[in-house]
């Protein structure tokens, strides 16, 4: 979004801003609302950029993985930096507010698909070009992998849950976001069980910061409940509360699937 114009929303907004601290960059701060019909997408901290979504993601992150910690950038300190170069982490977005405070990690990993470019090609260190239905990565190599609104575009997502699981060692999490109905089966929006999509609905585009705009397969629904359980996967939701809004989290919710069987043959 241009500044200019992110400016005049933020004024017209003004009303709806929030005095907080940043669960990642860890600094108090107000958050920035340009949209007050789509907080979980903006709610920006203006130090580090981050979304009320994936402050969502970070709490997850700090809660289930780095406790004692209030922020992510606290792990820039050697005793949490210890820490966490024992954990394996793979997020699947680059350039954003995790990458700018965990870029120091030696076992922080992270990516972005790019048309034209070979899988698994190593962009920049610890960057690479990964397609999540059929990741390069070894199995079992990770604690955590993050992935922020990206499986409604992923023409065969069971395959790519499929590899989440594959790459995630036993009692590691996959911590994700996805547009969900939690009242009604998944959405199914393009036809995609031959060689060429059919659309069923409208075709339905979301922004992407690579290619502008991304086709949405689908809505998901209360059965990839189902879909995660049965490939191993034990699976939760965090919806955010009144006190989540000390940190900028408005409105949002933040699936955790832990794996907690081996990868199946």
């Amino acid at each position: 979004m241009e500044v200019s114009r992110a400016a005049t929303l933020a004024i017209k907004n003004l009303g709806y801003h929030q005095v907080g601290k940043c669960n990642i960059c860890g600094k108090s701060t107000i958050f920035i609302c340009i949209d007050a019909k789509t907080v979980r997408n903006n709610m920006y901290c203006p130090f580090c950029k981050s979304s009320s979504r994936k402050r969502h993601v970070a709490k997850l992150l700090i809660d289930k993985v780095i406790p004692n910690i209030s922020s992510l950038a606290e792990v820039s300190s050697n005793k949490h930096l210890d820490n966490l170069d024992k954990l394996n982490i793979y997020n699947a977005d680059v350039n954003d507010a995790f990458d700018r405070v965990l870029h120091s990690a030696t076992s922080y990993y992270c990516s972005s698909y790019i048309p034209n470019v070979e899988i698994g090609t190593e962009i920049r260190e610890q960057v690479f070009c990964q397609n999540l239905e059929k990741l390069t990565f070894d199995k079992e190599k990770f604690d955590v992998v993050i992935t922020e609104d990206v499986f409604e575009h992923i023409r065969d997502y069971e395959k790519a849950f499929q590899e989440v699981y594959r790459v995630l060692k036993t009692g590691g999490y996959h911590i994700f976001t996805i547009p969900c109905f939690f009242d009604k089966p998944t959405l199914v929006r393009v036809d995609t069980s031959g060689v060429e999509d059919i659309h069923l609905l409208p075709p339905e585009y979301h922004g992407d910061k690579i290619r502008g705009k991304i086709l949405a397969y689908r809505t998901f629904g209360i059965d990839i409940f189902a879909i995660l359980e049965k490939i191993g996967f034990e699976t939760t939701v965090d919806f955010s509360n009144y006190l989540d809004r000390n940190y900028g989290i408005f409105d949002s919710y933040a699936f955790c699937s832990r794996k907690v069987e081996e990868v199946k043959s």
